[in-house]
């Protein structure tokens, strides 16, 4: 919460100098690289921010910030749970694991405003969050053993970097009436860095109480017996910790609502 909190004092601070305030959202595909690509799926994210330009010799120049938030799971599998007294069941298990991230960010036109298509580049450095949430559904006997534990139960965060490059296009260029336009079409693709980062397996789910991976811990959740009333814990998935690694492909608009010159 101060992190974001920082993030909008600076972009309130900065709107004061500033000769453009621009909104921005789009769609976001990342792919995972390296360690991180072996373990889980790609990340789909819808991402929201304002950006501010400058005025003067610094028109090139915006800034800004920006948040996001995505999913890279949603699969229900049956899983099987050996209990003490040699029996067993088998039970839905749903898996929902998914992305949050903010960031601050810096963005340089290579050509002027005047141009219909403008190349930039662009630099980001901000918060990367992972969580996960798995529903176990009940045992169909009453006195089976229940999850006592069932949300975000995996959750971790990292720093990270972000540059990239991409081009901002004047939709009228699709039109015989070319003109200037406060909605413009927005693409870019950026590389992703940042430290460790845990999270569940989920690009190769299967029955994780009777399989084991050495390169990752279990997971486990707290059970409880109807009958007895005894706690114990039963492994529902695999964790796994890598550097965040990510190609990022985006696409979206940016729309001008504010303009000092007008």
């Amino acid at each position: 919460m101060k992190f974001i909190s920082t993030l909008l004092l600076s972009c309130l601070f900065l709107s004061a100098k500033c000769q453009q305030f621009k909104l921005t959202t789009g769609y976001s595909l990342g792919l995972p690289r390296q360690e991180l690509d072996k373990n889980i799926q790609p990340v789909h994210s819808m991402l929201t921010g304002l950006q501010y330009q400058f005025a003067g010799e610094l028109k090139r120049l915006s800034v800004g910030m920006e948040l996001g938030i995505g999913i890279y799971a949603h699969q229900k599998i049956d899983q099987t749970f050996q209990f003490d007294n040699n029996t067993s069941t088998v039970l839905p298990v749903d898996y929902s694991s998914n992305t949050f991230n903010a960031n601050l960010q810096a963005r340089f036109n290579l050509l002027s405003d005047k141009n219909l298509i403008i190349p930039y580049i662009i630099a980001k450095g901000g918060l990367y969050n992972f969580y996960s949430s798995i529903y176990i559904g009940d045992p169909e006997d009453d006195g089976g053993c229940h999850a006592l534990e069932q949300e975000n139960i995996m959750n971790d965060k990292t720093m990270y970097w972000s540059a990239g490059g991409g081009l901002q296009i004047n939709p009228t260029i699709f039109s015989k009436n070319k003109h200037d336009s406060r909605l413009m079409i927005d693409i870019n693709a950026n590389t992703i860095q940042g430290g460790d980062i845990s999270y569940i397996n989920t690009k190769h789910l299967m029955d994780a109480p009777s399989t084991s991976d050495p390169d990752g811990k279990p997971l486990n959740v707290q059970f409880i017996n109807a009958s007895t009333q005894s706690i114990h814990e039963h492994k529902v998935a695999q964790v796994y910790t890598s550097p965040l690694k990510i190609l990022e492909f985006r696409a979206g608009i940016t729309f001008m609502i504010y303009d000092k010159q007008k």
